[in-house]
Formats: structure tokens, sequence, C-alpha cells
């Protein structure tokens, strides 16, 4: 017979929940019938925008989803919530100044209380959402996102809108680890990459071709940490670079203070691969699992 130690789990608690991000954006005020309008509410097919993401969700067991919108748009998007169709339990939290992504998170802590998934309330993705959140239940990395190739446009439109400089994205093609988050100089045909990386992960593969889609997936340690970081405006050009270079240069880990907000056994790992470096012991951590012994996991679904 086999002996399984199960978690402690807390039937009250939801497994995930889901933050949407329904908050104001310059270049889609032009779209909206009044000022005051949430740009989530525009339709697209005869629906609103929202009402994708929010089916993306329910689609991959995420019952418990919270929209975080500005007061002047909160009276629109409570009457569409009321009328929406679907199984979850959304409920609408009115911020009256953000200030980035970050900020809107740190201001909405004490209502998350598990594990959570950000979106954006503008995103219509292909990605099968049972398959990324079945991936996540599997493998608890401590962060996740959702890369997608850049496509040329005939057309105009998109539904993930490009960032103003081009990216070099590096993942790791054993572990699909996103391992490398670097903006490309135009000016120079070179791209520097610190020997650390290299060793780290010497299967990653480079592209300038991927997009962030504005998925994810974090571990409920991570908005502790946030909230203690009023520095960290956004979670796409602050937070996930953060991590990302953490995962092949350990002393960020001590030196931003995340290690004092990991779990107690991801901190052991640390510990031990920062011994086996010392004592000449590199090659053989870096050629252990991937996705058990290292320090901090960030997984990017493709």
């Amino acid at each position: 017979m086999f002996s399984v130690s199960a978690q402690p789990f807390d039937a009250r608690e939801p497994e995930l929940t889901a933050v949407v991000l329904a908050l104001p954006e310059d270049d889609m005020e032009l779209l909206t019938e009044r000022i005051d309008m949430s740009h989530a509410l525009l339709p697209i097919a005869n629906r609103p925008m929202i009402w994708y993401i929010l089916q993306w969700l329910e689609q991959g067991g995420i019952l418990d989803i919270k929209i975080i919108t500005t007061r002047e748009s909160e009276a629109d998007i409570v009457s569409y919530v009321e009328v929406y169709k679907g199984i979850a339990n959304i409920t609408v939290k009115a911020l009256s100044d953000v200030n980035g992504t970050a900020d809107a998170l740190r201001q909405v802590a004490p209502l998350i209380k598990s594990n959570f998934v950000v979106v954006p309330c503008d995103l219509v993705i292909d990605v099968p959402a049972t398959h990324f959140f079945d991936i996540i239940r599997i493998r608890r990395p401590a962060v996740a996102t959702v890369f997608c190739e850049v496509m040329k446009s005939e057309g105009g439109g998109g539904s993930v809108k490009p960032r103003h400089l081009p990216m070099c994205v590096g993942i790791d093609q054993p572990s699909s680890r996103l391992v490398l988050l670097q903006d490309i100089d135009k000016k120079s045909e070179d791209l520097a990459l610190s020997m650390s990386l290299i060793r780290r992960f010497p299967s990653m593969a480079l592209s300038d071709k991927m997009q962030d889609t504005h998925v994810y997936v974090f571990q409920r340690w991570v908005l502790d940490y946030v909230s203690a970081h009023p520095e960290i405006v956004s979670l796409q050009e602050d937070l996930l670079p953060l991590l990302v270079r953490a995962q092949s240069q350990p002393h960020l880990l001590e030196k931003n203070g995340i290690d004092r907000y990991l779990p107690a056994s991801t901190a052991q790992r640390i510990d031990e691969y920062d011994t086996g470096v010392q004592f000449g012991q590199h090659e053989q951590a870096e050629h252990s699992d991937s996705t058990k012994s290292d320090s901090l996991e960030v997984f990017v679904y493709v």
C-alpha cells in the first residue's frame, strides 16, 4: 500500500483567486461612449471584452473572481456582473487611486487568502484554460505566466498590446522556465548574457518574437512581498524581471529580501544550493532536477 502525506486543506478557501484588472487605459478612452465608462465593457462580437476573460477563468476551474476597477466605473461593472450568466462567484472592488498594477494588488491584498492569478480585463486568449491551470496545479511554481508569439497584423487590432521596446525572451527548454527578460538595443547587434545564466540554463532558447500576455499566477507569499515593497509599481516591468533574474542569481533573493518570504522548504533549497557553490559543487547543483531543487521557479506557458 502507498502512503500519501496530504497537506492541510481548508475547504473555506478557494484553490486560486482570480484578480481581473479593469483599470483605465489612455488609449481606450476615445473608444468608450462616456469618459467614465470602463473599456472592459467595449463590445467584441456583441459581447463585452470582460466576458471572454471571465469565461476563460471559469473554464480553468477558477470560480472565485474579484474585478478591480475605479470608483468612476464601479456602477457599470456591477451592473454587468448582475446580468452576467456564469458559474463563478464574482465580486467588484473599486479603488480611488491606483499607481500601477502592483499598487492595485497591495490595496486588495486583505481580500486574497490563497494563491492567485492576475489577468487584464481586455484579454482574448486561445490558450486552453484547463490545460494551463492543470499544469500549475501539478508543478506549483512560485510564478507562472503566458507568452505568445508576436504575429504581424494584416488589418490592425490584436488582443495583446505590444511593448514600446523589443525584448529578448529566454526559455529553458527542458523545464519551460522563463529565465531571461532583456530589452534589446536596436543600435547594437550584441546581446550581453551573464555567465551565471548560461551555466545555470545551458539549454536556453532565445527569441525576440515573444510577447507577455499579462497573465500571471503567483503563490500567496509573492503578494506579501509586493505589499512590503511599495517601490514595485508594475508586475510586468518590476516584479517579473526581478524574479526571473533571481533564478540564476541566488544572491538577489537575499539582496532584495525575497528569501524572507519564501516557504521554508524553498529557503532550505536555497541554502543547499549556495553551500554547493561555496564548496565548488556548482556544476553538480546546476544539473539537478530543475523543477524540484531550485530556489525559485518562474514557469512560462507558450
